[in-house]
């Protein structure tokens, strides 16, 4: 039995395990209910395990070490799990996981910490394929804020991958797993279980110097190892979620540089010269800093907006043109435009309603006209025009007339 058993209890029944979330070279996290909030925690367990490499085991849940020869080195290990503890609950931010307690029992040591209810980048990677372009970029803006709170207090996380990085449901992604970097300070001494720390593809060569076993190795390698170390396993990351390949081992980036990647045609080459960037060989040509690649991905941004304003420049200017005097003029002669067809079609309209109302009220008094005459003398009527020069027909056609100019004058309408 490598692990705590379900319903196991520890510190008095404060906290009942679950199940195991997850279990490396240097611990076993669990799924834990704290009883005394009826909450989920995370615990980490001091177990250093591996093929071939256990300096301890289990009887029961007490942890034992194999033999006497490695007790010394699992204190040291347990010394170093403490301050692990210690870095992660000063460092406080949203994308690193809080710790709220630390505690010996069982012959090994505990942490406590906030349980994130999501899932790590390789789950989410293998259940989904690859990832698009813009959500690993988003994950890396928030890691990178991570890192760079971790960097200002000089720890170097030293095992990022994608199993280290976890995403819950709103997209928030939490840096995990710090153990790889407790075992790297200036008067530290070379242990045999260090290099299960180190995974195929994200560890740059200055890392992979520890595992020469020499004291002289060690040495020049803890000199070489700072933020841009990270920076190589970060992009190896990306290029893995971007890719669901294995990254190129140090040795083919060494012997062909960019061609050692194989990146899909809808990854934008800003993408791709960045993460090349963040793996090179050679420590001293990578980012130094976050903000060398805070400062490489807005320059990129900058340049992706100005390509898009470039291909869009003949709909930028007449739509999208920010208010200028000469936008202002543009935007007069749109209303001129406009104020031209309004006052054609106010004259066509007044007009055509003077027509009418002209021309109607004619025609009722040509009628009432014409009645009147028809009542005082019918035989003009039988004329062949109105218009002959009967006093009667006079009368009709002058009534006419001028009612026609009258109103015509009263109605403007002067056709």
């Amino acid at each position: 039995m490598q692990h705590l058993q379900p319903n196991t209890t520890l510190q008095g029944g404060k906290y009942k395990i679950e199940r195991v979330l997850g279990q490396g070279g240097f611990g076993i996290t669990y799924l834990a209910t704290q009883t005394s909030l009826n909450r989920f925690v995370a615990i980490k367990e001091l177990f250093i395990g591996g093929s071939g490499q256990a300096i301890n085991d289990r009887i029961g849940n007490q942890v034992v070490v194999t033999n006497s020869a490695n007790q010394q080195s699992f204190n040291q290990q347990k010394a170093k799990f403490q301050k692990e503890a210690l870095r992660l609950a000063n460092l406080n931010h949203p994308n690193l996981v809080n710790v709220h307690e630390f505690f010996e029992e069982n012959g090994t040591a505990y942490y406590v910490m906030d349980y994130i209810d999501g899932e790590s980048l390789r789950t989410k990677l293998n259940r989904e394929g690859v990832l698009s372009e813009k959500l690993v970029l988003k994950y890396l803006l928030q890691l990178l804020s991570a890192l760079e709170v971790a960097h200002k207090q000089s720890i170097w996380h030293l095992d990022i991958k994608p199993e280290n990085i976890m995403v819950d449901r709103y997209g928030h992604t939490y840096l995990i797993d710090f153990g790889a970097s407790k075992h790297i300070e200036q008067n530290s001494t070379l242990t045999t279980s260090l290099a299960l720390a180190y995974t195929r593809g994200y560890c740059p060569p200055e890392l992979a110097d520890l595992s020469y076993g020499s004291m002289d190795g060690l040495v020049q390698a803890l000199k070489d190892i700072g933020p841009w170390t990270d920076f190589y396993a970060l992009g190896a990351t990306m290029y893995n979620l971007l890719t669901d390949n294995i990254p190129p081992s140090s040795n083919r980036l060494y012997k062909d540089g960019r061609n050692a990647f194989m990146f899909p045609s809808n990854v934008s080459s800003s993408t791709r010269d960045l993460i090349v960037w963040m793996m090179k060989p050679n420590q001293e040509e990578r980012p130094q800093t976050v903000e060398d690649i805070q400062r490489q991905l807005n320059r990129a941004k900058v340049n992706s907006e100005s390509t898009i304003i470039d291909r869009n420049e003949y709909k930028t200017s007449e739509v999208t043109q920010p208010y200028s005097s000469s936008t202002t003029n543009i935007y007069e002669e749109d209303k001129n435009i406009h104020n031209q067809k309004a006052e054609h079609s106010e004259t066509y309209n007044q007009s055509s309603s003077s027509f009418y109302v002209t021309w109607g009220i004619t025609i009722i008094v040509a009628i009432i006209t014409l009645a009147i005459l028809w009542n005082n003398d019918s035989d003009w009527l039988k004329e062949k025009t109105i218009l002959d020069l009967r006093w009667d027909g006079i009368i009709f056609t002058s009534v006419c007339l001028i009612t026609y100019f009258i109103v015509g004058k009263i109605t403007g309408y002067e056709d």
